[in-house]
């Protein structure tokens, strides 16, 4: 439909029409504007792990169910979800594509993720953070660390793509799109990321990381804090009334046991 072709296994033609529908009317990108008309946008629906995996080449980690080659014009979608998170997913890869395009050249991993999740609005990206123990034990991550993160484990790539969004929510903070759009000028027009902040946040990078490392202390670290501390006591509760049952069971069975010993009454009293 348009300039979106959408490729997919018989059983989701349906689904292919709605998807190539939604990219083709995909609207504004935050700091970018609207993709280009002039660029065309194929979608691939996976409809297993398998074959996405041999779409991607493996070169994705196992939790992986999306990706984006801008050079391409191609997405790559694991189709076996419910209808909206897929249309969320389908959003997030065109966001990378969409930067890509606009900026000519890889960003920062952190900032790549996190201005696709923030032009998606995945907001339950920041509610890993709040059960981030390494916020709530007070430290503070690199955005060199997030950038490993985001390609590590599971566990490790949730709360990284949480502090990624962060750290473009504070960007967008401090200046709105039109702050976005000034820096992906400077990116566009070959200045280094730091050099880039410079021009349009007065800020070096350095600057930025240690702000944006405050600014989410402040807002995710006592959160963080809290919610690691009731965990911790919902654990111990959660031990109590086991023992609590284990004791109240070895009771029973401890009087079932004696209710079984044959009893011959009192003693006899001693004769006089």
């Amino acid at each position: 439909m348009g300039r979106v072709t959408v490729l997919a296994w018989p059983q989701q033609v349906a689904l292919a029409a709605g998807l190539a529908e939604l990219a083709d009317g995909a609207g504004r990108f935050p700091g970018i504007g609207r993709l280009p008309g002039e660029r065309p946008v194929r979608v691939v629906l996976a409809p297993d792990r398998t074959r996405f995996d041999s779409l991607t080449r493996g070169r994705l980690p196992p939790w992986s169910d999306g990706a984006a080659l801008p050079d391409a014009g191609l997405v790559v979608l694991l189709s076996a979800r419910p209808p909206d998170r897929l249309r969320g997913a389908l959003r997030h890869e065109l966001a990378h594509l969409a930067l890509r395009w606009r900026v000519g050249r890889p960003v920062p991993l952190w900032l790549d993720e996190g201005y696709a999740a923030v032009a998606a609005g995945e907001w339950d990206r920041l509610d890993a953070l709040r059960l981030n123990f390494q916020l709530a034990r007070g430290r503070r991550l690199s955005l060199d660390e997030v950038d490993r993160a985001l390609r590590g484990s599971r566990g490790d790539a949730a709360g990284a793509y949480g502090l990624a969004t962060t750290a473009v929510l504070l960007l967008q903070r401090w200046g709105g799109d039109a702050g976005l759009e000034r820096l992906f000028a400077h990116l566009a027009a070959g200045e280094g990321f730091d050099a880039a902040l410079r021009v349009t946040y007065l800020l070096t990078e350095g600057d930025f990381e240690e702000r944006w490392q405050r600014d989410v202390a402040s807002r995710y670290g006592w959160l963080a804090g809290a919610t690691a501390a009731a965990f911790a006591w919902g654990v111990l509760g959660v031990v109590l009334v086991a023992l609590v049952l284990l004791r109240r069971r070895r009771d029973r069975d401890r009087r079932a046991r004696l209710a079984d010993v044959p009893w011959g009454g009192p003693p006899d009293e001693p004769s006089a």
